[in-house]
């Protein structure tokens, strides 16, 4: 890896001294603490850095894919408004356990109207809802008049990956703003400071590998890298090979294996033959699903037909997304592929 392009790793995003002694995953260790250290979304950065300064936060709605810096982003404002009184000062819930109107109605409505005894530099209280879009629709509406009600005390921050599973009448309420996935070119510096700090041994092709995977997901590319960090015995730089065995995805060769099987065989054989694979290669079927959606695409079939087999695979796709049978979705994919092939 070529150290010259990298930026010192001493100044990464404030990390903290504890955090840096401690033995906690890395996505904690290297999460910012300060909004100066927040990777990528400047405009948003200096948006909410204008506002905090002026002291005309608003209610707000951070929404987008996992990993781009949502929570990261709410909990570094909390720290420049509210300095060593943001535990006092925020209630932060998930959305996804805590998601019925009786938190809403108990615990909410009771934190908004308190009044703030802290010597705080901001007199409003701050509820960060992280997974917002878990929360049931009765849950979100009472929420709504809560916001209504107390919104001269208390600010409310939504996190979310999907904004149209919030109800109308909290969009209206908040200023929005998205949360693109992190770019390549931030996404591996980071990535490089990170294995210089930790001296962990990467090919620069590795990193490009993990990157591409991760489809803009901070968290998931420095668990992955975590992962193939700790899964290294030796010296010497993990390869790709070596990152294909430690998170159980499909390397070259067996992605070949894989479409020369469904080609080749018929479909109770093909089924029974990448089921075997699947097992001894530790395959996840969603993988699996990806790289068939990769060939079809870059395949000569016609259009109608590839129109066809996408629509069967993001049927799929939500099948196992709501914990369907893995065999038995291997099976569909088989059949689609046979069908229409």
């Amino acid at each position: 890896m070529n150290e010259a392009n990298v930026t010192n790793v001493t100044n990464i995003s404030n990390v903290s001294n504890v955090a840096k002694e401690g033995l906690i995953p890395w996505v904690e260790k290297y999460r910012p603490l300060h909004l100066d250290g927040v990777i990528s979304h400047s405009h948003i950065v200096n948006v909410l850095s204008n506002l905090i300064q002026n002291q005309r936060f608003p209610h707000v709605i951070f929404y987008g894919p996992p990993g781009t810096g949502k929570t990261t982003t709410i909990l570094a404002c909390a720290r420049k408004i509210y300095g060593d009184d943001v535990s006092s000062m925020v209630l932060e819930l998930n959305g996804s356990d805590d998601r019925g109107i009786s938190i809403v109605r108990e615990q909410i409505k009771e934190f908004s109207s308190t009044n703030n005894l802290m010597q705080s530099s901001s007199n409003l209280k701050l509820v960060v809802l992280d997974e917002a879009d878990s929360m049931t629709y009765d849950a979100q509406f009472a929420l709504r008049q809560v916001i209504e009600n107390y919104t001269q005390n208390t600010r409310f921050c939504f996190i979310c990956n999907y904004i149209t599973k919030i109800i109308p009448g909290i969009l209206s309420r908040c200023v929005s703003f998205n949360f693109s996935p992190i770019s390549d070119k931030e996404h591996k510096i980071h990535l490089q400071n990170i294995s210089i700090n930790e001296t962990v041994n990467v090919t620069d092709t590795c990193l490009d590998e993990i990157i591409k995977m991760s489809e803009g997901d901070m968290r998931r590319s420095i668990n992955v890298l975590q992962a193939l960090h700790m899964s290294n015995n030796t010296k010497e730089s993990s390869d790709i090979n070596e990152l294909y065995q430690v998170i159980g995805y499909p390397n070259p060769s067996v992605k070949t294996c894989i479409i020369n099987i469904i080609l080749n065989n018929n479909l109770k054989d093909a089924y029974q033959k990448i089921l075997s694979l699947k097992c001894s290669q530790n395959l996840c079927v969603n993988d699996i699903l990806k790289e068939l959606v990769d060939y079809v695409i870059q395949s000569d079939i016609k259009n109608v037909t590839m129109a066809r087999i996408i629509t069967e695979f993001a049927k799929i796709e939500v099948y196992l997304a709501n914990n369907v049978d893995e065999n038995i979705q291997l099976g569909a994919i088989l059949a689609t592929m046979k069908l229409h092939l």
